[in-house]
């Protein structure tokens, strides 16, 4: 060991280390950037004399297989050898590997083939307030492994986390070491605009580099970011002078390499955020840092995943900042306000609370039995579960009782998501695995396609080949392969690259989790090849039902429109397997890597499906009921034929539901009618032992239902006699106590009739001229006196003079006053 890793923090403190695994079996490290955490401890544990092969988890294939070769280096032995890595693309492995990096997923799939982890001696999680999925379920199946297994020691390393909260979940101890770090300059400047982002970052990087003695670290968010900012940074350097590369997880290892590799000149190196942790960007001793990161959320609502810039936490913000004072004092500079860091998040939010779960639910069943009985580190949400399992039950991967059918089983075992593993196990009942594979992996991963027009993807497809974004696609992949590419294609090198391998790896696990004996493909049918992408997408299935519009209809109605760049502009059944938001229209969304689906195939497979079934609507454009015989798929309607309707007891229903929501009108239902209703239940409420009926709602819909009999069209209700349904719903004996108890009009001694005017929880009221109620000494009253009637008395000019409920008391003292008015201004009227 050399005199530098012999004096790290963490090799300082390997007794108290050693001493608190020893206690519980169990370890929480925090330590700063620095500290020497992730090479020395493997080789603590290792020089301690643990048993069996040291597993260290890391987030990242480039950060495991750069880890794996620096402390394959300081132990002076060959990669591959005493030490080594496996990730999803890469191995470096034998018999005699004693420490070994693995990425989160390799170490589950790991799990799945041997739930025991023989010949493991302990595990460590590295950088876990990354909060990744697969850390999280890492973490929980080794807690509930060491049940079994007390001889396992378990670590759980980061520079930030809440340690306190995990210790207390995991019951484990918990040892700080502080970090070898140099002093560091933090700025902030004003956030730029998205757009200016790239090269703002790069006039820093640039004074930076010249500045400083070392090197230039800039984080951006993605590749684009990473692609723009690089151009940026070369229009403003001299390339003799400093050197700009790029570091992303995409690249080749080969260019990974290079990115890291030392070099005489200055080098702004430009990364995503796997260089935020792990790994060490060597000479780095300026950071520029965009402060965003790309974040996948799942929305629950459009049932897509998202991938969005996101801005980073301040924990992430100053792990960022640490890579620059690693070797020497440093220099930060973060693009954003300090009032705006104070109110970033303290931590990154864990990708169990912002993913699709149906790959975690399945794995759980497959290490705990039921994936009810799989105790998680931090619960998921109960909605996001539900969603999960109901995929999952879709998928015919776990039963009722939430434990793996057999068809799970197959599908845990094959490395892909729950959708692909049940594409692919139906590939290969059907005898079409190896080009279901080349499907899989060009779902899996990043679009191969970097530029081309419609007519050269089309050009690909072979004669009679109905366009198709994936067939397209493996067309490309086939002339890559051949070397007869045409150069009106343009490219993702990295990503073709990239298929090819997790084809080759998909078909290989499918073959091996399935036990199949032949390597040869019995079907080449485009039907067999179609319906396994069904198979694991059968709720992605949309109808298409003009080929000169985008429009698609899905499933729960959903709006969605065909992106441009798609192929597919026929009519017809189709499977959506990606979509995304729509700038113009965050309601309906943008459907791409479409492939199309027979309708006979669809009916052969999923027959229960489709229905066909005569239905009775409103046509708002004829503004009349109809039938129609609707021939349909789930609920997306096919086709429908409309005739006059012969039910005709549904279309009353209709009629009278658009009546109630107001989209329709019974002209003669009118004051007169609504009227008699009030006067009826003022008479129920003065008289309720009568028990009259109320005209609820149950009873209006059965009068009007009795109205509107025999119509279908809204012009036909435009004379419909309606009172005297209203009133023959009471009997003739109701009618004429209603008639007696609360009239119509009242009849005065002057010979006029007073109409009345009555409402529910008010007094009747009624108007008349005051030479009308001359000889009316007294307020009247209906219903044999138990209602006083209001009274609002009208001058010559029909305007009030006094609204009243005690006309006695109106002639005794208001009257003498006002009647000498209005005699001298209505000289020729009676004035008594």
């Amino acid at each position: 060991m050399s005199f530098e890793a012999a004096t790290l923090p963490i090799q300082l403190m390997r007794g108290e280390l050693l001493a608190a695994l020893s206690h519980a079996g169990r370890l929480i490290v925090t330590a700063e950037t620095g500290s020497g955490k992730t090479t020395q401890l493997p080789q603590i544990l290792a020089a301690h004399g643990i048993k069996g092969t040291i597993l260290v988890l890391e987030p990242r294939r480039l950060a495991a297989r750069l880890v794996a070769r620096r402390v394959a280096s300081e132990m002076g032995t060959t990669l591959g050898d005493v030490v080594g890595f496996r990730t999803r693309f890469e191995s470096a492995w034998s018999a005699n590997t004693r420490i070994g990096f693995v990425t989160e997923g390799v170490f589950l799939r790991m799990l799945l083939a041997d739930p025991n982890l023989r010949g493991v001696g302990a595990v460590i999680v590295d950088e876990f307030h990354e909060r990744s999925l697969q850390a999280d379920m890492a973490i929980s199946a080794v807690a509930q492994l060491q049940a079994k297994r007390s001889d396992l020691a378990f670590v759980v390393m980061s520079a930030t986390l809440d340690a306190q909260t995990l210790s207390k979940a995991l019951d484990a101890q918990h040892v700080h070491a502080s970090g070898r770090t140099f002093p560091i300059d933090i700025q902030y400047r004003r956030e730029p605009a998205w757009k200016d982002v790239p090269h703002v970052a790069a006039q820093e990087a640039v004074e930076l580099a010249r500045r400083m003695n070392g090197d230039v670290l800039v984080f951006m968010p993605g590749a684009a970011e990473i692609d723009a900012t690089t151009r940026e940074l070369q229009a403003l350097v001299n390339s003799n002078d400093i050197d700009v590369r790029r570091l992303h997880g995409s690249m080749p290892a080969q260019e990974q390499d290079a990115a890291l590799d030392a070099c005489t000149r200055k080098r702004i190196v430009v990364c995503t955020n796997v260089a935020q942790t792990s790994i060490t960007v060597p000479g780095i001793c300026a950071v520029v840092d965009a402060g965003y990161a790309r974040v996948y959320r799942y929305d629950a609502k459009r049932g897509i995943d998202t991938l969005r810039p996101e801005r980073i936490s301040r924990a992430a913000a100053d792990q960022r900042a640490g890579r620059a004072g690693r070797t020497q004092s440093g220099c930060c500079v973060r693009l954003w306000s300090e009032v705006d860091h104070a109110k970033r998040e303290a931590f990154d939010l864990a990708e169990i609370q912002r993913s699709e779960l149906s790959e975690a639910v399945m794995l759980a069943a497959a290490l705990a039995g039921k994936h009810g009985d799989f105790r998680w580190i931090e619960s998921p949400s109960a909605d996001a579960l539900k969603r999960a399992v109901d995929t999952l039950v879709a998928l015919e991967a776990i039963d009722a009782h939430g434990a793996l059918t057999e068809c799970g089983k197959i599908m845990s075992r094959i490395p892909a998501p729950p959708r692909v593993a049940r594409m692919l196990s139906e590939a290969a009942k059907r005898g079409c695995l190896r080009r279901a594979s080349t499907w899989a992996a060009l779902l899996s991963e990043r679009d191969i396609v970097r530029g081309a027009t419609s007519n050269a993807l089309l050009n690909m497809l072979h004669a009679g080949e109905e366009p198709s974004d994936l067939l397209v696609r493996e067309r490309i992949v086939d002339a890559w392969q051949a070397r007869k590419l045409p150069r009106s294609i343009e490219i993702a090198e990295e990503a073709i690259r990239e298929v090819v391998r997790a084809a080759d790896r998909l078909e290989r696990a499918t073959r091996v989790a399935l036990n199949m004996s032949s390597t040869v493909d019995s079907s080449d049918s485009l039907q067999d090849l179609t319906l396994s992408l069904v198979a694991g997408h059968a709720d992605h299935i949309v109808w298409k039902p003009d080929t000169q519009r985008p429009h698609v209809l899905g499933s729960g109605r959903r709006k969605a429109l065909v992106d441009r760049d798609s192929v597919v502009a026929h009519a017809g059944f189709m499977v959506a397997l990606e979509a995304r938001e729509n700038p113009g229209d965050p309601t309906a969304q943008l459907l791409s890597m479409l492939a199309p689906v027979e309708q006979k195939w669809l009916e052969q497979a999923y027959s229960a499906r489709f229905s066909s079934v005569r239905v009775t609507r409103w046509n708002d454009a004829l503004n009349a009921v109809e039938e129609a015989q609707q021939e349909s798929f789930d609920d997306i309607v096919l086709a429908s034929i409309s005739r006059p309707p012969k039910d005709m007891a549904q279309a009353a229903l209709l009629l009278v539901s658009k009546i109630q929501e107001g989209v329709l009108q019974l002209p003669l239902w009118n004051d007169e009618v609504t009227q008699w209703i009030e006067r009826v239940r003022c008479v129920m409420q003065w008289c309720p032992e009568k028990n009259l009926l109320t005209y609820d709602a149950a009873d209006v819909q059965c009068i009007q239902l009795e109205i509107v009999s025999g119509a279908a069209r809204a012009s036909e209700l435009q004379t419909r006699a309606c009172l005297g349904a209203v009133k023959d719903a009471l009997s003739f004996e109701d009618q004429r106590f209603v008639e007696r108890m609360a009239p119509s009009a009242l009849a005065l001694p002057s010979g006029r009739s007073m109409p009345l005017h009555y409402e529910v929880g008010a007094p009747p009221r009624g108007a008349a001229k005051i030479q009308w109620l001359y000889g009316l000494d007294a307020t009247p009253a209906v219903c044999a006196g138990r209602a006083p009637i209001v009274l609002e008395i009208l001058g010559p000019n029909m305007r009030p003079l006094q609204v009243t409920s005690d006309l006695g008391g109106f002639w005794k003292t208001l009257y003498p006053q006002l009647r000498n008015e209005l005699r001298r201004r209505y000289p020729k009227h009676e004035w008594r």
